[in-house]
């Protein structure tokens, strides 16, 4: 597997495409206050309704960081339709992007609006999948955190049954890639997601939590 010039390229504009900052920008013009420093430090849609007090302004950040994972997506998957590889990994600096700014020092959002956006259009399955199991956590009353955690987690699987029973994607992305490929790429999303979520590990395995702290 090799990548000239022009992919390498690709993945440097995804990554500051993912890494702008709108969270921070929002919170910071509109209600003088600095996301890294306040709440859970967080760039996102949670953290920008809690330490802003405004829902609106929470509802533009998902919007913003929503978007910013689907319309490069969408645009990529029109030019590369028969490399997947390329597209895969341009999605991943999208979400490395958000979750490791550099224009914050490198930290950032947790990526899941941004990967919403992402598997909004490689497959909406995946993200219908997704945002269900994220409703039926919170209605038995689990965290949001909690909820973005455990529903994270049943991505990959549910990316390897829907991929061997050939369900089709949002955009006719070439069918012969291979199914581990596709797996793995679900795999590296949901941990970009995951390790965002360290209170989560915290409040589940409190134990595991302090041996690696020591």
């Amino acid at each position: 597997m090799e990548f000239g010039l022009n992919s390498i390229l690709i993945f440097l504009i995804c990554y500051l495409i993912g890494s702008f900052p709108a969270g921070y920008l929002f919170v910071k013009t509109s209600h003088r206050k600095d996301l890294t420093k306040e709440g859970s430090g967080n760039v996102g849609t949670f953290n920008a309704i809690k330490v802003s007090g405004s829902k609106l302004t929470g509802i533009l950040v998902l919007i913003f960081d929503f978007f910013k994972g689907a319309i490069p997506v969408f645009l990529l998957a029109k030019v590369f339709n028969d490399d997947v590889i390329t597209l895969y990994i341009a999605s991943v600096f999208l979400i490395l992007g958000h979750n490791y700014s550099v224009w914050l020092k490198f930290k950032g959002g947790r990526g899941l609006a941004t990967g919403a956006g992402i598997f909004l259009v490689l497959n909406y399955w995946i993200l219908l999948f997704w945002c269900l199991i994220w409703v039926v956590l919170r209605l038995v009353k689990q965290e949001v955190l909690i909820s973005n955690y455990i529903a994270t987690l049943f991505l990959p699987l549910f990316a390897v049954a829907l991929y061997l029973h050939d369900i089709e994607t949002t955009i006719k992305i070439n069918r012969t890639s291979d199914v581990n490929l596709i797996v793995i790429f679900v795999i590296c999303i949901s941990l970009l997601v995951i390790i965002r979520h360290p209170e989560v590990l915290r409040k589940i395995f409190p134990s595991a939590a302090k041996n690696l702290n020591k």
